[in-house]
């Protein structure tokens, strides 16, 4: 079988195979890039407030929280206000339900606004990473996304003397039945979203690619149910954020808690020239959780080549950055994805029911008429 043959199908098996969960990375990929618009819309009580005055200290507000939810283990200041408007959204997690939730509290007063956990955009995101199938539905995400890179890498070879074709809009053919319609729009929105669909598969793929590790994926460590509560933060924490603030420059994008007993406080900021591509959390300081004393300085030029390259994957895969223009543009491609994936299982569908040697073929134009009646009623 030659190479041209053998690439086309592992295309077309690559798409085929995975093509239903394929087809649901795309559909709540384009939903799940809108996640702040989302959550304001469900939850509209919990994200906005009405500014009243400084916001309170966050070892006061740590404390005040603490009194609201005895029941329930606080993980971080996940999201801190950007506008007075804004509220405090943190990581939490309810040992007695073993659900991981957010919480969002009023910066003024400390109250807590309420909690989610089962959010639509929660649904989603579980829906998009495991398939609601927990540690199996991960591992199969991890296979499907190199079975969506191997579609595109090939499909790149497939259509290799379309691409100058498409990207120059110089693409013949009628758009009258629903094949030419199916195999165009396949070749147009694969050549226009390759670079697209081939960054969404390799991120994709990066982020679960733990998986593969059966022993360590599936393996029987404790849960977080059966492990020991975090300990209280002790320490001043207005006082770790001033310092990490003197060091970078820039805004506080997160404070993490200690989650066992010798953890560390973690303080999440965006240094002056922190450059975009590498997210909101390449520059860090840590903390002792028991003393406060500095543990690591860590800035985004520390990051290796390496590193470099996971910060870059993941901040291009989430599309969070940009604002509305970036996210539009995310969401028409993921579209353009899912439409892909149909368009390629009807050219599949033709292929199979309507194999080249049953296909009718046309009278050749270029012979009399009278001769081709003559060989037609000597053929029957």
């Amino acid at each position: 079988m030659k190479t041209g043959r053998q690439i086309f199908l592992l295309h077309s098996w690559a798409g085929l195979i995975a093509g239903g969960f394929i087809l649901i990375f795309f559909l709540t990929g384009a939903v799940i890039v809108f996640r702040e618009e989302l959550n304001l819309r469900e939850h509209p009580h919990l994200l906005r407030v009405k500014p009243a005055g400084t916001p309170l200290p966050y070892r006061t507000l740590y404390e005040r929280v603490r009194s609201q939810v005895t029941d329930t283990w606080l993980y971080s200041f996940r999201t801190l206000p950007r506008r007075p408007e804004e509220t405090i959204e943190m990581r939490i997690y309810q040992p007695s339900t073993r659900r991981y939730g957010l919480l969002y509290v009023n910066p003024y007063n400390g109250r807590v606004l309420g909690q989610t956990f089962d959010s639509l955009y929660d649904q989603l995101l579980s829906l998009h990473y495991t398939f609601w199938l927990g540690k199996v539905g991960e591992l199969l995400a991890a296979v499907f996304a190199l079975a969506l890179l191997a579609s595109v890498v090939s499909g790149l070879y497939v259509y290799r003397k379309s691409l100058l074709k498409v990207l120059l809009f110089r693409i013949g053919g009628r758009w009258t039945s629903w094949a030419g319609i199916s195999s165009r729009l396949h070749r147009i929105l694969g050549v226009w979203g390759l670079f697209f669909y081939l960054l969404l598969a390799l991120s994709g793929f990066w982020m679960v690619k733990h998986a593969l590790n059966l022993p360590s994926h599936f393996g029987n460590g404790l849960s977080p149910g059966e492990a020991a509560p975090p300990p209280a933060i002790r320490v001043d924490l207005d006082r770790l954020v001033r310092q990490t603030r003197q060091w970078f420059g820039g805004r506080i994008q997160n404070i993490s808690f200690p989650r066992e007993k010798d953890g560390t406080i973690q303080i999440y900021a965006t240094a002056h020239g922190q450059t975009w591509l590498y997210g909101e959390y390449a520059s860090y300081a840590e903390f002792d959780g028991t003393t406060g004393a500095v543990r690591t300085i860590f800035r985004e030029q520390d990051l290796t080549a390496f590193e470099r390259f996971e910060y870059a994957l993941y901040t291009l895969h989430f599309g969070q950055y940009g604002g509305w223009p970036v996210k539009l543009l995310y969401c028409i491609f993921s579209l353009s994805g899912a439409v892909l994936t149909l368009t390629g299982f009807l050219l599949w569908y033709r292929r199979t029911r309507y194999p080249p040697r049953l296909r009718r073929k046309k009278p050749d134009r270029r012979m009399p008429a009278g001769f081709r009646a003559r060989s037609d009623s000597k053929t029957a």
